[in-house]
């Protein structure tokens, strides 16, 4: 069994302490700029505004109810015209439409 100086063991546990001694500011710096690092997200008042108007078009049904059975009724009553004009027309319209896409 060996046994090595303890006054050089002491000297080198010194040496390793002033190598690199921690400074408390820069440890505690170093946690606030963690801390101030969050993660954030803010919305716009357009994207609200958007949301607002999804949510109302989500509960609007998509057929009118109250429509198809008013029509209904009146094919099955034999009231139901329409005007050929306008039919025409609108016909006419889609069309030119179509050919613009």
């Amino acid at each position: 069994m060996k046994i090595s100086d303890l006054s050089q063991g002491s000297n080198q546990i010194q040496y390793v302490n002033q190598a690199d001694p921690p400074d408390k500011q820069s440890v505690a710096q170093k946690i606030k700029n963690q801390e101030s690092l969050v993660d954030k997200v803010e919305i716009s008042a357009q994207s609200k505004e958007i949301k607002k108007i999804n949510d109302v078009l989500e509960m609007t049904p998509d057929v009118r109810a109250d429509r198809v059975a008013e029509l209904k009724k009146l094919v099955q009553e034999d009231r139901y015209r329409v005007d050929n004009e306008t039919l025409a027309g609108k016909m006419i319209d889609q069309s030119i439409i179509d050919l613009i896409k």
